[in-house]
């Protein structure tokens, strides 16, 4: 594998690049090995690298891991060059059986903005005829359903911000909208 560190490895790259319009680095801690993470002077030759790409007009999708914080792990000089980051989390009642099921948050967006940026849920789903198919739901209105069937179910207010790991404010927020909209088979 090759170490993007390494100004030997980017160049060995370059006869595969003809007629490509989009690299993608998965993942920066296998493909760009050495330095130190948490320093930002380590992450400088890929940087260069990156910027040499966009100047031949290639696009460039750094894939990376988060640390146990939920952040990604390292400097964060890695985004400073970077137009778009995104994170992908599992919601707060996710389980394994699921699958691809996550939120997609538009970290930093340059020049991208409004409805274009909020938060969403997306879940690949099996369809008709067997085929798969993503589904997508807007954060806030998957919030206020994860809200409402919990209530239906009988589980206390008080207990759903511990599942659904947001504030007490958030689920009484929520409970408000499900309320708004009928989705409450009982005034909880």
């Amino acid at each position: 594998m090759p170490n993007l560190l390494c100004r030997d490895a980017q160049t060995a790259l370059e006869p595969f690049l003809d007629g490509i319009s989009l690299v993608v680095v998965d993942n920066l801690s296998t493909l760009c090995r050495g330095g130190k993470e948490n320093e930002g002077e380590s992450w400088l030759p890929v940087q260069e690298w990156a910027l040499r790409l966009r100047s031949r007009r290639l696009s460039v999708l750094f894939i990376h891991h988060a640390g146990k914080n939920g952040f990604q792990r390292g400097t964060s000089r890695r985004e400073d060059v970077l137009d778009t980051v995104i994170s992908l989390k599992h919601p707060g009642d996710y389980t394994s059986d699921q699958g691809a099921r996550f939120e997609v948050h538009f970290e930093k967006a340059r020049g991208i903005y409004g409805e274009t940026t909020k938060p969403f849920e997306a879940m690949l789903e099996t369809g008709k005829g067997n085929t798969q198919v993503w589904t997508m739901k807007d954060l806030e209105e998957s919030l206020t359903e994860k809200v409402a069937t919990l209530l239906n179910e009988g589980i206390p207010q008080y207990e759903i911000h511990e599942l659904l790991k947001v504030s007490k404010g958030t689920v009484s927020k929520h409970k408000k909208k499900a309320q708004q909209h009928g989705l409450l088979r009982v005034v909880h």
